[in-house]
């Protein structure tokens, strides 16, 4: 092929075209935030490598990144191209380089563990194409012809598009080639290293991917490599995204199952089938991930109850058999993933089995934008956009953004044209400020919280938190992180006082307002809930009440059935609850002032330290968020 010189090619509409889909993934691969790194970009079928390497590179010099390297890895190595020898090299012994991975490359497994992150290169894009036109050769390319050009294979695409060939004549030529690439969207099949907000689940399946490699050139055994997780969290959290980016990253196969896919099988028999089934596949096809949702359902044998208890009790221990394996399922790594951990039977998370367990939560600011901006596609709305959306999202589960966008691209389909940022937050629930008497509430009631466990010496605080926005649906106003030691031994005192301290809300706005509202119970995890379950404990399972007695009870659901059933116990119950109320509600009223100081704090500062609580609640010459500003800005030097 006859080699034209870079300052030619880097001008080309073809060039500038890849250089926006390329932008976009040197973004997402973290390489415009001044860390050196070693990054591998998967291109697009039928991508033409020069002109990619030509678009990084261009890229790159602009933003003053001439330390990276570009090395290239093809699927089918052809004289002057690089091959993996050359990839290798360089992430070996250089500190910044980029990969460009031609489509049906094989990644040799030296390489992909020594990458940073690979991420694919988008497709041409429509508005890229716009874009590239206007900056490359000035023109001025409606939408609606990008949005025909682009679904042509871009090497056609680029030969059809001659400077000074009207669009007309264009298309035109196009649509006598008869190659029109009518490809449906691609959906978004992320590695674990493209993943954000999964905090030590991550690390953990980085680490996996390391044992992994290992155990394949025989470094280390199987009995070396951690292979069971439990992964819980609320609903929509990622968890099963999780589990399948995770065997793409170690380069191994993906079984999915359920325990409602098990027991849709049928009577005893046919489920333990099932099950054992799902584990065969799994060696069979090793290494695998095997993910198992809904694990809780298999349910705690502890907690059986009922006429089926030999036939649950049956599963636990055919679970328990599988996982342990005969051969300690070599090849076989297990995820079980749950809403409801407490109710996972401890046995299954031994050493051996499910071992770790890491709990997640709701995508945070910078995870949302990711979520959104990965199932809209690139560069279809602007980051500022992207970003407003995700802050308009706060509470809302990376299933729900997923839904949002769905939903706002099929109204946008209907009315013929592309999908904007109002669409989508026009079907968010609305998010309004918490300000005014409900600020005031929520700030009473956290501060009620706070006063009595800090007076009791319950636990330390770590942070007091009054949210700036409240979504539709969404009960969490504020709350109080404590910093909670966990004991030795604990005795009826220390139970009462977490018990006072779990009342401090109700307390507080019963002395402030003669009355308490319901945002403190009427639901699983509200402090009355968490609060009845403890004086439950405290008198029917550590003797700790009017007698001296032991109840085997260690779910919510079994102490709710205690309570309904045992009227001894719930009359106990209720005596303890009151009797820490009026004590929590005394300890409110003695330090109504420090109460009030924080309340008028909180007005205008969303989060407060341990130690400004404390000094708020308990030095009266701290009375003003204006002080509390200057007292930070004085600890500013130390803290730097």
């Amino acid at each position: 092929m006859r080699s034209i010189p870079l300052s030619e090619r880097a001008s080309t509409l073809e060039v500038h075209t890849y250089a926006c889909a390329v932008r976009t993934a040197l973004r997402r691969g973290k390489i415009f935030l001044g860390a050196n790194r070693l990054l591998g970009l998967r291109l697009p079928g039928g991508a033409w490598i020069d002109a990619y390497k030509d678009a990084t590179e261009t890229i790159l010099k602009s933003a003053g990144l001439d330390r990276y390297v570009i090395t290239t890895l093809s699927a089918a190595p052809k004289p002057g191209e690089a091959d993996a020898t050359d990839a290798i090299y360089f992430t070996t012994f250089k500190a910044a380089v980029v990969v460009l991975i031609q489509d049906g490359a094989t990644i040799p497994k030296e390489l992909e563990v020594g990458l940073d992150d690979i991420i694919d290169v988008a497709d041409i894009d429509p508005r890229h194409l716009v874009a590239a036109a206007k900056s490359s050769v000035a023109l001025d390319m409606p939408l609606d012809i990008a949005r025909k050009l682009a679904v042509y294979p871009a090497r056609t695409l680029f030969l059809a598009l001659r400077p000074g060939r009207s669009l007309d004549v264009v298309l035109e030529k196009l649509e006598a080639s008869k190659e029109v690439k009518f490809e449906k969207a691609k959906p978004w099949k992320p590695r674990l290293e493209e993943l954000e907000g999964y905090g030590e689940a991550k690390r953990w399946g980085l680490d996996l991917i390391v044992d992994l490699n290992d155990w394949r050139q025989n470094k280390i055994t199987w009995d070396d490599v951690s292979s069971g997780l439990l992964l819980s969290g609320p609903p929509g959290t990622g968890k099963t995204m999780f589990a399948a980016a995770l065997a793409r990253s170690c380069g191994v196969n993906f079984v999915a199952t359920s325990s409602a896919q098990w027991q849709s099988k049928g009577h005893l028999g046919d489920m333990l089938k099932a099950m054992r089934r799902s584990f065969r596949e799994a060696e069979l096809m090793g290494p695998t991930v095997l993910l198992i949702d809904e694990i809780d359902s298999i349910g705690d044998r502890s907690a059986f109850t009922g006429q089926n208890v030999d036939y649950n009790i049956e599963v636990v221990n055919a679970l328990l058999e599988l996982l342990d394996g005969s051969e300690g399922r070599t090849g076989v790594v297990v995820i079980g993933a749950t809403n409801f951990p407490g109710k996972v039977d401890p046995a299954l998370r031994r050493p051996g089995r499910l071992d770790r367990h890491y709990a997640l939560e709701l995508p945070d600011i910078e995870t949302r934008a990711q979520i959104v901006g990965l199932h809209l596609g690139i560069h279809e709305i602007s980051d500022d956009d992207i970003r407003t959306i995700a802050m308009a999202t706060v509470g809302r589960s990376g299933a729900d953004l997923k839904q949002y966008v769905a939903d706002a691209r099929r109204q946008a389909r209907r009315q013929r044209r592309p999908v904007e940022a109002a669409d989508i937050l026009g079907i968010v629930p609305p998010v309004t400020a918490l300000d005014g008497d409900e600020r005031r509430i929520a700030s009473i009631h956290e501060a009620g919280h706070a006063a009595v466990g800090l007076e009791l010496s319950v636990a330390e605080i770590k942070f007091l938190v009054i949210v700036r926005q409240k979504v539709a649906g969404q009960a969490t106003q504020g709350y109080v992180e404590w910093n909670i030691p966990a004991p030795t031994f604990s005795n009826r005192d220390s139970y009462c006082d977490r018990i006072a301290m779990l009342l401090g809300g109700i307390a507080a706005e019963r002395v402030f307002f003669g009355g308490h509202f319901d945002g403190a119970g009427g639901f699983v995890g509200s402090d009355l809930q968490l609060a009845t379950d403890l004086a439950t404990l405290m008198v029917a399972a550590y003797g700790m009440g009017e007698t001296i007695a032991y109840t085997h009870a260690p779910t919510p659901e079994l102490l709710q059935r205690l309570r309904e059933n045992d009227l001894g116990v719930r009359q106990q119950v209720e005596r303890v609850l009151s009797e820490q109320l009026a004590r929590a509600c005394e300890i409110v009223d003695r330090n109504r002032a420090g109460v009030d100081r924080v309340v008028a704090v909180l007005a205008t500062i969303e989060v407060l330290g341990g130690d400004e609580v404390r000094s708020i609640l308990f030095e009266p010459t701290l009375t003003s968020a204006k002080e509390m500003r200057k007292r930070r800005e004085r600890r500013m030097p130390d803290a730097l």
